[in-house]
This record gives C-alpha cells, sequence and structure tokens, in this order.
C-alpha cells in the first residue's frame, strides 16, 4: 500500500479542511499551497526480463471559486538521489524534465474532476542500451512525448503540488474496486520522447 509520507502546506487566506490518508484523499481551501509525495518509491529492477510499469493516478477537484488563476497543479516523479523533479503542469499545458527544460502541449484543458496520471517505465535489465522514461495521462488517454531518463533513475517518489484543489490519488492497490482510467494494460513501449 502506497502512504503519504510528507504534506508540506503554506497557508494563503484558509487552512486545510480535511485530509484522510487511508484513501489518500487531500483537500484543500481556497489558496492553500501544498506540497505530497508518497512514501514509497518507484525502484529499478535489479532483475527483471520484462518491462516494469509503475503508474499513478489523482483526480482533481476544484475548490473555491471556479477563478483558474489561483488553482495550480503539477503531477510528476521526484528523484530520489538528485531531488529535482520530471512534472506536467495541468495549468500551463507543460511538462518539465530533470533540467527544468519546458515542453508545452497543444490543445490541452483543465478541468474539473479531470483525472491525471504518470508512468515510469523501466526496460528489462538484460537491455542496456535501453533507457527508463516517464509518461502523462489525462482522462485515460496519454498526453505529449515521454521524458527519457539517461542517467540517475533508479528511484522516483510520486509527488503532486497543488494550489486550491483538491485530489484523491490511485495507487492501484485495489484495481478491481478502483480501476485506473488508463488502461495500464494495453501500454505500449514508447519510442518518441522530448
Amino acid at each position: 500500500m502506497m502512504k503519504i509520507l510528507n504534506i508540506l502546506i503554506a497557508w494563503r487566506g484558509k487552512e486545510v479542511n480535511y485530509f484522510n490518508f487511508n484513501n489518500l484523499q487531500i483537500l484543500l481551501g481556497k489558496n492553500a499551497i501544498a506540497y505530497v509525495h508518497a512514501e514509497n518509491s518507484f525502484k529499478k529492477p535489479h532483475t527483471c526480463f520484462n518491462y516494469s510499469l509503475y503508474y499513478f493516478e489523482i483526480k482533481c477537484i476544484f475548490e473555491g471559486e471556479l477563478n483558474q488563476i489561483w488553482k495550480w497543479i503539477y503531477i510528476g516523479l521526484k528523484n530520489c538521489r538528485t531531488n529535482k523533479f520530471i512534472k506536467f503542469s495541468a495549468v500551463t499545458s507543460t511538462v518539465f524534465n530533470e533540467k527544468h527544460e519546458d515542453f508545452e502541449l497543444d490543445n490541452i484543458s483543465w478541468k474539473d474532476n479531470d483525472i491525471f496520471g504518470c508512468g515510469l517505465v523501466y526496460p528489462p535489465t538484460n537491455m542496456t542500451n535501453e533507457f527508463p522514461y516517464v509518461f502523462f495521462t489525462q482522462n485515460g488517454k496519454q498526453i505529449g512525448k515521454a521524458i527519457l531518463l539517461n542517467e540517475n533513475s533508479d528511484s522516483y517518489k510520486p509527488s503532486v503540488f497543488l494550489i486550491s484543489c483538491s485530489i484523491e490519488a490511485n495507487f492501484g492497490n485495489n484495481l478491481e474496486a478502483k480501476p485506473f482510467n488508463y488502461d495500464i494494460s494495453k501500454h505500449e513501449i514508447l519510442k518518441e520522447f522530448y
């Protein structure tokens, strides 16, 4: 089971309304800023002859007025060795790599109750010429290209930054009762990268 380890909160106008760690729900009031990351990390397998896929999703729920200027969300992964992030910004429709280079996506809009996902794929350990990559989804569909991870890619923590939004996280603990929006069984190995 994936657990929330740290929640860092800064208040601007209103304090946190509700935390439910069992269901991994975080509900924040107007202008509240939070950074959340999971306790367990996605780790590179030591010996595996298949591709390994790690994935999680968050449902975004707008809080307060629908003025989107104060609503913000990033979903991504924090490199446990370098503390750098690979992330997707829903409000700017932009993917950022660990060097903080940005890649804007076309035709992406963010609405209340959208479900965003983040996946990490490690190649088989006997394929030394292939590298792991990160991809993002929205409402069950892949968005943009993948981010290729060339170095320092042994361990990542799922992370979310949010302002004036609530989230419901799904780490796949019970896919029969709560399936992912994105069908991970149909994920094809990606070949297009930023």
